[in-house]
């Protein structure tokens, strides 16, 4: 009994103690901001071989489940 007591003790300081030391409020990590640069026009066309997407229905849906 004493034994899981004192485990519980340290599991729960342990937790309190890493949890101090994780929210500094130095960590950058809260100032990360987007870097991707996505292109907005001029993309470009789909090279040959590669089937594009129609509309409509699709024919055969299940055949092959």
């Amino acid at each position: 009994m004493i034994f899981v007591l004192v485990a519980a003790i340290a599991a729960i300081t342990l937790n309190v103690v890493l949890l101090n030391s994780a929210a500094s409020g130095n960590d950058p990590v809260g100032r990360l901001g987007p870097i991707a640069r996505l292109p907005s026009q001029g993309l470009r066309p789909t090279p040959p071989g590669i089937i594009q997407p129609s509309t409509g229905p699709v024919r055969g849906e299940a055949n092959d489940d």
